[in-house]
């Protein structure tokens, strides 16, 4: 994949891109209300600077809630210095996924318009999800997967409605046999 800051995120969505770059130690995100194998928790953002100077910021996973409300969670601390990440470029405006949610490192700001704002950095405006990197201390706090496609419940979805169609004929058909039966007064 080319230059990932002069892309089309959403022609690229789910595709995977290599990056050169460090990640920030002072720039990272915990998103509340996110859940895991039915357990709560918050979502990692930690910003990656290329070293062509573009800012990502790069969902390295989930972790598990403190003990309580007041507990911090723990969140591996990631080692500063130059390494290169695989990533898939996620396209969804992150945004309005974090309108009800709370950020918990800077809960005294306002919300943010845009994910490329958060902290005030000026950051690309779709983010990655990280899937390795060249530094084996560097992995994802869970795997992310890649979303399931089906036809779905299409076919069952249309056999009700032709149900309902049969349904709406067969009672036209009484209702009329009916009128024309009963005498006119």
């Amino acid at each position: 994949m080319g230059n990932p800051a002069n892309l089309d995120a959403v022609a690229n969505q789910w595709r995977l891109t290599n990056i050169k770059g460090s990640f920030s130690l002072n720039h990272q995100e915990l998103v509340r209300n996110r859940y895991h194998e039915g357990k709560f928790g918050f979502e990692v953002l930690t910003l990656f600077t290329a070293v062509t100077g573009e800012s990502f910021w790069v969902d390295r996973g989930w972790v598990a809630a403190g003990a309580n409300a007041s507990t911090h969670p723990i969140v591996p601390v990631i080692e500063s210095g130059i390494n290169t990440i695989t990533a898939r470029i996620r396209s969804e405006n992150l945004s309005r996924q974090l309108q009800g949610s709370f950020f918990v490192t800077s809960a005294k700001s306002a919300k943010p318009d845009s994910i490329a704002k958060i902290q005030g950095v000026d950051a690309q405006p779709y983010y990655l999800d990280l899937i390795s990197s060249s530094d084996g201390k560097v992995t994802p706090l869970t795997e992310i997967q890649l979303p399931e496609l089906s036809s779905g419940p299409h076919y069952a979805y249309a056999l009700q409605w032709l149900a309902f169609a049969c349904l709406a004929l067969i009672g036209r058909i009484l209702l009329f046999r009916e009128t024309q039966r009963l005498p006119l007064v």
